[in-house]
């Protein structure tokens, strides 16, 4: 009895370990194949706008066919997290009628195409369920694309919503006259309670009775002669299924040959049957085009000459890490017209570059060599000389999972490959410009650096510049102190340091030092602690006039206005 518990424990952890590393496959194999898709997706973008007339026609079918890859491959790594278990709801309350009305209207133009009547109708308003939004949105394109799959010109397809007590008997679904089968769709129906309804129905082909109970087993096709010039894989339907269950949801269909088939989808109301960390606080989304107008242009201001030697140019610095030569080359592409570019072939390289050269923003593949983006993502934002740096992640996977252990590292934005380059630069362009914004805060509040608590401002920036305050005071009176023993006691050399200050409060090593003795400065002159000279000379001034003319900048009086 003993040997026979220790050696189905053995078979479970085997088990355990090919599940394992089945998703390590997955997880990897998705990688690869989505950085080729980046790279046919992106220049295919570029050439569609350019070209016209029958090449056109051409490059559409083939971003049509790469964007169904896509699909597949992430319809692939969805089941293969709902296999392992790894994938979780991330559920919030929503207007179910206004999700599915909405995303309905991304299927229009197919609808026009194809000439299909495509119809919405809900019973009420407002129904409000917890559920995932993202999830829910993958079954809602499974059932449309399965429905436009098979409908033909001409035809019918409808989608409503609506809410409705079950009785605890079975509901009666006709499935046609197979008696098998109608008790197997009956056995999917046996529940009761209030739920929500999603029906979408077709007039398409129909499925025959003997396929009908398999039309949701993985990789199954209904491949009969009226269907052969259909693509199909048998993932999207099991993939379906498994997210309404992972919901608490049932799915069911009805089908008849030559006069259509319907899927409904029950969602149960209420969160009871939901654990507390499968429920999460809403967050507002983010319209693309409205983010892209509310950003003004990257601009960095001149770098003062004698804080270090003037840089070739003045827009602002970005470092790309990807260790894929051909992805690297692309993304510089996109930026090159308005940025300055440096690179790094892996997460090792990377991370030396970016504390030799402390960039304006890092772009960081996730899955690398040597060290990984997630790792190099939570180097950079400890260390202080590289914590302010905001780094945009790109990745292969596209689980919401994924995308939170990503900014638990301290990411500042994610990108699933394969991303719209337009869509890159308007994310750059909005974490530039905030932290340029943080900037103009950081700098008002300089002279009560300790009691900082601005939203965006790391704690690890905020120990840089008290360490920094602290440094300039500790020397606040030595007209000696330069920028270089500046550097040697925060332990940085003379660039590490200007771009660090620059990039926390626009200003170069000495003009950081100059505005914190200015501010003591004001302090001793508002407490009457000695003539105007004398305060000079214990700023660290030896130039009486000097200081007269800095401190009328700074404060917009002379020091005699100042005081009276």
């Amino acid at each position: 009895m003993k040997q026979q518990l220790e050696l189905e424990h053995v078979q479970t952890e085997k088990l355990e370990e090919l599940d394992r590393m089945k998703s390590r496959f997955f997880a990897n194999i998705s990688h690869e194949f989505r950085t080729p898709l980046t790279l046919i997706l992106g220049p295919l973008g570029k050439l569609r706008s350019q070209i016209s007339g029958g090449a056109k026609k051409d490059l559409d079918m083939m971003q049509r066919n790469a964007k169904r890859l896509q699909n597949l491959i992430n319809q692939l790594l969805s089941l293969s997290k709902l296999e392992s278990g790894k994938m979780k709801l991330q559920a919030q309350e929503v207007n179910i009628v206004y999700l599915v009305n909405r995303y309905m209207q991304s299927f229009e133009s197919l609808a026009k195409q194809k000439n299909i009547k495509f119809k919405f109708s809900s019973s009420e308003e407002n129904i409000l369920l917890f559920v995932d939004r993202d999830k829910i949105e993958k079954i809602l394109y499974n059932l449309l694309s399965n429905a436009f799959k098979f409908t033909g010109e001409g035809g019918l397809i409808e989608v409503a919503v609506c809410s409705r007590q079950l009785a605890k008997k079975s509901r009666q679904y006709a499935v046609g006259n197979n008696e098998a089968v109608a008790n197997c769709k009956l056995q999917t129906a046996n529940f009761a309670g209030q739920w929500a309804e999603i029906i979408v129905s077709d007039t398409g082909h129909g499925i025959p009775l003997e396929k009908l109970h398999h039309i949701f087993d993985r990789f199954y096709q209904v491949d009969d002669n009226y269907t052969k010039d259909q693509e199909g894989t048998g993932i999207g339907l099991a993939l379906t299924k498994e997210l309404v269950e992972l919901h608490h949801g049932r799915i069911i269909v009805e089908s008849q040959l030559e006069k259509g088939t319907t899927f409904t989808v029950f969602l149960p109301f209420g969160k009871e049957h939901l654990e507390l960390k499968e429920i999460v606080k809403p967050v507002e989304s983010v319209n693309l085009e409205d983010t892209q107008e509310q950003f003004i242009e990257p601009h960095i201001q001149e770098v003062i000459s004698d804080d270090v030697t003037k840089m070739e140019d003045t827009k602002p610095l970005l470092l790309i890490v990807e260790d894929n030569d051909d992805l690297r080359s692309y993304v510089r592409s996109c930026l090159t017209n308005d940025y300055q570019i440096t690179e790094a072939i892996d997460g090792d390289v990377g991370l030396q570059k970016a504390i030799e050269k402390i960039p304006d923003l890092v772009i960081s593949d996730v899955m690398m060599p040597k060290m990984d983006g997630m790792e190099l993502c939570r180097r950079l934002k400890t260390d202080e000389r590289t914590s302010h740096i905001p780094i945009i992640l790109l990745t292969a996977k596209a689980a919401m999972e994924d995308k939170l252990e990503g900014l638990e590292t301290g990411a500042d934005d994610f990108l699933t490959k394969p991303f719209d380059p337009d869509e890159l630069l308007v994310r750059i362009r909005n974490l530039i410009q905030l932290r340029r914004k943080l900037k103009e805060i950081i700098l008002k509040n300089i002279g009560s650096v300790n009691q900082l608590t601005i939203s965006g401002i790391t704690s690890m920036d905020q120990k840089f510049l008290k360490k920094a305050v602290e440094v300039v005071e500790k020397f606040i009176s030595d007209d000696k102190f330069t920028v270089e023993l500046f550097g040697k006691e925060m332990a940085m050399s003379r660039v590490q340091l200007h771009r660090k200050l620059t990039a926390l409060v626009e200003q170069s090593a000495s003009e950081f030092i100059r505005t914190i003795r200015l501010n003591r400065a004001a302090i001793l002159l508002k407490e009457k602690s000695g003539n105007i000279a004398e305060i000079a000379y214990d700023v660290g001034f030896n130039n009486p006039s000097y200081f007269s003319e800095c401190f009328r900048k700074q404060f917009g009086k002379l020091p005699s206005e100042y005081i009276s």
